[in-house]
C-alpha cells in the first residue's frame, strides 16, 4: 500500500514504536506507515494505474464473399 502525506506541516508518527519519525507533506510512503496515516487522515491512498493491454489483430483475414 501507498499514501501520500496530505497534512499541512507534515505527518509525525512513530512506526517502530520509540522513535517519532516526520513525513513532510507530499512525501510518498509505503506499507504501516501509510496504513496509519490514512486511519489518522493525514494522507491519501496511491492507485497504481493497470498496465496497458495491447491488442493483436489476427494475422490471417478471412476475404469477404463476393455478392452476385
Amino acid at each position: 500500500m501507498r499514501a501520500k502525506i496530505t497534512k499541512k506541516g507534515g505527518y509525525r508518527c512513530a512506526p517502530e514504536g520509540r522513535i517519532v519519525v516526520t513525513f513532510e507533506e507530499g512525501t510518498i510512503v509505503e506499507g504501516y506507515v501509510a496504513e496509519i496515516a490514512l486511519q489518522d487522515h493525514a494522507a491519501s491512498r496511491m492507485f497504481d494505474q493497470p498496465e496497458a493491454k495491447k491488442v493483436v489483430a489476427p494475422k490471417e483475414v478471412k476475404k469477404k464473399a463476393d455478392k452476385k
